[in-house]
């Protein structure tokens, strides 16, 4: 598959539109998922014929990227069942539900069965539940040997996270910028659209 047949595909999927304030919820665009898993995939090997976990899948958008790239297996996990319901439906959309099992859990509970071998997600960023993007990065490294995590792209972020990954037994292999639109979808914003700076961190997980 192109870059672009991925990126027209993901277009098509339907998104949440009913967000939780306290969970952070920013829809990743298709553009940037699309170019992410691309690249994970040609660059890196690590989609095709893997176990790709969504951890907070939200809509599922990377998930349903990793399914449409060849992914063996796909696991998408989030808190909320309202989230569950739309991923669901966009994996029938896209006719990848054979390939992919979307369940209800907390991150900080999780435990897995099945050994990962790619970890996607678009944590929450930490800045109304502190410390919550690090739950998401903690419990990645534990159960997969490669991630592929976004956060806030500032500089005082960058070398918090990079010290926190190394403590966590991962290493920065990449970061890579990326401009996140965000539209208004909570009281307090105050424009239509957003623009914000975030960092894609590829982390592989050291050897035991």
């Amino acid at each position: 598959m192109r870059l672009r047949d991925l990126e027209i595909a993901l277009q098509s999927i339907e998104r949440i539109k009913d967000f939780e304030v306290m969970l952070e919820q920013y829809p990743t665009p298709a553009q940037i998922a699309s170019s992410i898993l691309y690249d994970a995939e040609i660059t890196y090997n690590d989609i095709m014929g893997k176990t790709v976990l969504d951890l907070g899948c939200g809509d599922g958008i990377f998930a349903l990227g990793a399914a449409l790239l060849g992914a063996e297996y796909v696991i998408g996990i989030d808190i909320q069942s309202k989230a569950l319901k739309v991923s669901k439906r966009n994996s029938e959309l896209l006719r990848a539900a054979a390939t992919i099992d979307f369940v209800l859990g907390d991150v900080e509970q999780l435990t897995m069965t099945k050994s990962i071998d790619t970890v996607v997600s678009n944590p929450p960023f930490g800045v109304k539940k502190r410390g919550a993007d690090l739950s998401f990065l903690r419990k990645a490294i534990e159960i997969s040997k490669v991630i592929y995590s976004l956060h806030l792209g500032t500089e005082k972020n960058r070398a918090f996270l990079e010290q926190e990954i190394e403590r966590l037994g991962g290493t920065v292999k990449t970061i890579e910028r990326f401009e996140f639109p965000i539209q208004r979808i909570y009281e307090f914003h105050r424009k239509a659209l957003h623009v914000i700076e975030v960092d894609l961190y590829r982390i592989e997980k050291e050897s035991e």
